[in-house]
């Protein structure tokens, strides 16, 4: 059936998540989702969030108090899938029990080979990749309707700070990675798509959108580039960042942009993963070390305050202590504020997996450290000078039981500050020290508000 002539039927979807039930509610239907890693994934809980809630479904933080379990789950790296195997292990012990009904595991691993192993391994009700998510929808007892729960469902309206998706899926091949095996090909949604979402999401009281994608800045549509997307929700939306970039796509303008306009977080993540160029080459990353650090200068000068991420792998396939040194060399350079660090771990199904020259795991950890070590000692360096300065910070996550609660500055510093704004709030601080991860700041100056 043609798209001009498929009539889908119209099912009510929630605009706001219900109050979630703090335990098990009398005689209600309820639904526990447990997610793994990225915002990607965070994303598609959200839909599937909207899912359970339309189908009845009280959402509860405990797998005790769940009828329905689902692990939406992160194949990236052996200890995220480690990590749900020992999930599962004890979602069997529930349901033996009788204080589980059903499990299903979404996500990437859903996707992968291994999945069949674990759903015959753990008795597994359901599985679903990342590419038919919407079959849920019948499992918690609403038709089955894939134009219902596709990725340009919108996200939940109401909330302070919402995901975006404006792609899916990614055309590169890197030596490491599965993404492109359980994701798909890159899929672009219509510009036209993502701006009526964040039109309804600003209207709604979203302050913070944050666009996503597996490569973000390759997303193009009709001509369009990634670029002209961003500045066009910069225009729409109070505040405005994006995640996760490729070198290869990042082009000047929207390194400039980044800085001109006031509305988009000072912050770029772009991920290196080596410093050599050999090593580069091995991982097909389609860039040089020098191209990459060229990239980070034209960011370092449109947002000198800006902060910047990356991801670096340590102890790939045939990595020499010549390639080592040569990524200490460029987190010298670069000065990262901070840098995601893995020990190579294969994965099934990739390149690198069939590569030998394996290196030892004490010489990985040895890398690694020294790595991790480079990049803090940059980062605290760098943080250092914010103290005595006054930030005006986003308030992200209101206080916990200490008082403390969580913001973000225009330049993309996490900081903890003692404050009574509720999340989506600016409040005005003075910073008073700083770790290498985070500053921290005294009783704020002024309360600005919501922006």
């Amino acid at each position: 059936m043609s798209e001009a002539t498929r009539v889908p039927r119209p099912i009510p979807l929630a605009t706001k998540p219900r109050p979630r039930a703090a335990g098990r509610p009398g005689s209600g239907k309820t639904a526990c989702i447990r997610t793994f890693g990225c915002q990607m994934n965070v994303h598609d809980s959200d839909r599937m969030r909207r899912m359970i809630l339309d189908a009845g479904y009280a959402e509860v933080n405990a797998y005790e108090d769940a009828d329905i379990v689902i692990l939406n789950t992160c194949y990236v790296r052996e200890n995220a899938v480690d990590r749900v195997r020992g999930h599962l292990g004890e979602l069997n012990r529930l349901r033996k029990e009788g204080r589980v009904k059903k499990v299903a595991l979404t996500g990437c691993i859903g996707a992968a080979e291994e999945s069949e192993t674990l759903r015959r391994q753990f008795g597994i009700d359901l599985v679903l990749g990342t590419h038919n998510t919407y079959e849920l929808a019948e499992f918690v007892g609403l038709p089955t309707m894939e134009e219902t729960y596709t990725p340009d469902l919108p996200g939940t309206e109401g909330e302070h700070a919402a995901f975006v998706t404006i792609m899916t899926g990614c055309n590169y091949q890197c030596s490491y990675c599965i993404v492109p095996t359980v994701r798909g090909r890159m899929v672009c949604r219509s510009k036209e798509s993502v701006l009526s979402e964040v039109d309804r999401l600003v209207a709604s009281g979203t302050r913070y959108v944050t666009l996503l994608g597996q490569t973000v800045d390759a997303w193009r549509h009709e001509g369009d580039r990634f670029c002209d997307l961003l500045e066009a929700v910069a225009d729409r939306a109070p505040r405005v960042s994006f995640t996760t970039s490729h070198p290869s796509n990042m082009e000047d303008r929207t390194l400039e942009a980044i800085g001109q306009k006031d509305t988009i977080v000072k912050r770029l993540h772009l991920p290196v993963q080596s410093g050599s160029d050999r090593m580069l080459r091995v991982m097909h990353r389609g860039y040089k070390a020098e191209r990459y650090r060229r990239k980070i200068g034209v960011f370092r000068e449109a947002a000198p305050d800006g902060t910047l991420s990356t991801d670096i792998i340590v102890g790939h396939p045939g990595e020499t202590e010549e390639d080592h040194e040569a990524t200490l060399g460029l987190v010298e350079d670069c000065a990262f504020d901070s840098a995601y660090v893995f020990k190579f771990s294969p994965r099934e199904g990739t390149e690198a997996a069939s590569l030998g020259e394996v290196v030892p795991p004490k010489v990985a950890q040895r890398r690694f450290l020294e790595v991790l070590r480079a990049v803090e000692g940059n980062a605290f360096a760098r943080n250092q000078r914010k103290i005595g300065g006054t930030e005006e910070v986003y308030v992200r996550h209101g206080a916990n039981e200490d008082g403390r609660a969580i913001g973000e500055t225009w330049s993309g510093h996490a900081v903890h500050l003692r404050t009574e704004a509720t999340p989506g709030e600016y409040v005005r601080v003075a910073i008073e020290s700083a770790g290498p991860h985070v500053l921290y700041a005294g009783d704020p100056l002024v309360e600005t508000g919501s922006g």
